[in-house]
């Protein structure tokens, strides 16, 4: 496969003022991030909440400038390719269906909303567009003059999925794209967004805190921990063996439907680290069990473990002895 989209050394610092005479802090929210993004791929990003996904996320659709590094599609850098040539290529689907589209528009309206902005073709062509799109996504054309306060949360992110969709762009972001529908709502939009990949030739970015939707829909995992990817791997393998301490805790934290097993205990506490005044060393220290003094003293650098990735010191040939 061809990398399609590159990410290197990406931080996004964000200062955050904590009134008149106190001097501002600085919120490391991306944290030197490295990552490629494969043709046809579909890159699963795990942590739990304010570990900087949604931030990323905004940094690949370039809504918000990497404060460094660099993000590049095809080799062209995100900032010289210009707004409207990116948005031809990459587009969003975000988390909430009810506050993504605009109550006042018209569904078809809506969906045809970024042929008008690109200029293609008269109001009558763009409606047809808009119309054959929101078949593919299971709406009937009924629908193209309904307002979106008439639709169920599920037919609205079919919408949102359609009005993606419609400028036949090569990568789309979703970002918790069905954290905010029923269960069995979920499995018809991820279903439906498994088709569109096979059909479009799509690649996605999908976010999500759900760990069994992103073992489903995915093709490798990136588990990301206070604005920085601590493992990197194929899905199954992470799935199976994960390598990081954080990623093996995640995973311990799966509900079960088994009767009697009751809310499992990942070891993590119910604490987050504080994002503005992070632990030294590696962020994840205080929370390992595995932490060793040199995880205290040193940040970890990824290192390579066969074709995965992990930036943990039990890994890196000068650490590996502590931690046998």
């Amino acid at each position: 496969m061809t990398a399609l989209m590159e990410v290197a050394g990406v931080r996004r610092d964000f200062s955050l003022s904590r009134g008149l005479f106190a001097r501002a802090r600085t919120l490391h929210a991306v944290d030197g991030i490295d990552l490629t993004l494969e043709k046809g791929e579909v890159l699963g990003i795990v942590g739990e909440s304010g570990c900087g996904k949604s931030t990323l996320a905004r940094m690949l659709l370039g809504l918000l400038p990497p404060s460094a590094g660099r993000i590049t599609l095809d080799g062209v850098d995100l900032a010289a390719l210009g707004r409207r040539k990116l948005a031809a290529r990459v587009q969003p689907v975000f988390q909430d269906p009810y506050g993504s589209l605009n109550p006042r528009k018209r569904i078809a309206s809506i969906v045809a909303l970024p042929l008008a902005v690109h200029d293609m073709g008269d109001a009558a062509y763009r409606r047809k567009r808009a119309i054959d799109m929101l078949e593919r996504v299971g709406l009937p054309a009924r629908f193209a003059d309904s307002y979106p306060g008439q639709l169920s949360g599920g037919q609205r992110q079919r919408v949102a999925i359609a009005r993606a969709l419609v400028m036949r762009p090569e990568i789309v972001v979703c970002d918790e794209p069905t954290s905010a529908l029923d269960v069995s709502v979920q499995s018809q939009i991820l279903n439906l967004l498994m088709d569109l990949r096979q059909e479009f030739g799509l690649t996605y970015v999908f976010i999500s805190h759900n760990l069994a939707v992103v073992e489903h829909i995915a093709t490798r995992v990136a588990v990301m921990y206070l604005g920085r990817v601590v493992e990197l791997a194929a899905t199954a393998e992470i799935f199976a063996s994960a390598r990081h301490p954080y990623s093996q805790a995640l995973l311990a934290s799966v509900l079960t439907p088994e009767p009697g097993k009751g809310v499992p205990d990942n070891g993590l506490g119910l604490a987050f680290p504080d994002p503005l005044d992070p632990p030294p060393g590696c962020g994840f220290n205080p929370r390992c069990l595995y932490a060793r003094p040199v995880c205290k003293a040193t940040a970890p650098a990824a290192v390579a473990d066969g074709a995965a990735r992990v930036a943990c010191h039990a890994y890196a040939p000068l650490y590996r002895k502590e931690f046998e």
